[in-house]
């Protein structure tokens, strides 16, 4: 199966993904997208796929006329990504992780992709035993977030995690620690620049907005 045949694929079993607007209309038929991709020499479709992402190219319509290729990455499992802000007596806890992207290490709150068959609060209990080694003992859902809408088809919800016991330290997935700021110094820390991870900082005024 090719590239634009998983596509189609894909298209027909989430619709959703595909929804049409009038601003892009996105171009669904099988002969205008192989015409596309033999005239501009370019892969259309489904170009990469791994166990988290799909890597895709659309041709979209411009309302001109004229169509152009628009890349976006998509979360393999749609929905259940999370963001969790563990608190511990008074502090959170943020791990220090190795972002291999950035090719640099981050400050962060806990957070993973979803999967198949669990909920998203099922999915952020998952990822705080893995990633802190502990439970939590009260949760509280604080909404949605859309960290890159320019390049990214997927959402995270994010979720305050009471902890029930002090974390512990996990040296897993590029984590080489994690630190415990209160309020305070956690606004301090975003303020100076030492805290740049787009997820944490949607959480922190998801946080903020409940204070």
């Amino acid at each position: 199966m090719d590239s634009i045949e998983k596509y189609l694929e894909l298209s027909r079993k989430c619709p959703e993904l595909f929804a049409q607007s009038e601003e892009l209309p996105l171009v669904l038929e099988p002969k205008e997208l192989y015409a596309f991709a033999q005239k501009g020499g370019k892969r259309i479709g489904i170009v990469y796929e791994s166990h988290y992402h799909f890597m895709v190219v659309d041709v979209v319509r411009a309302k001109d006329g004229s169509t152009f290729a628009y890349e976006r990455l998509m979360n393999r499992v749609m929905g259940g990504a999370v963001v969790i802000v563990p608190y511990y007596r008074g502090k959170y806890i943020l791990l220090r992780q190795y972002r291999h992207a950035l090719r640099e290490y981050q400050y962060g709150f806990p957070r993973g992709f979803g999967e198949e068959g669990i909920s998203a609060k099922e999915n952020a209990g998952k990822e705080l035993l893995e990633e802190l080694g502990v439970k939590a003992e009260k949760w509280k859902g604080l909404g949605k977030i859309v960290p890159d809408s320019g390049a990214l088809g997927t959402s995270a919800e994010i979720f305050l995690a009471e902890l029930s016991e002090a974390p512990q330290m996990i040296r897993e997935e590029e984590i080489v620690g994690h630190i415990a700021l209160d309020w305070e110094q956690l606004g301090e820390w975003i303020r100076d620049g030492k805290i740049t991870d787009g997820f944490t900082l949607a959480a922190y005024a998801k946080v903020s907005l409940q204070k």
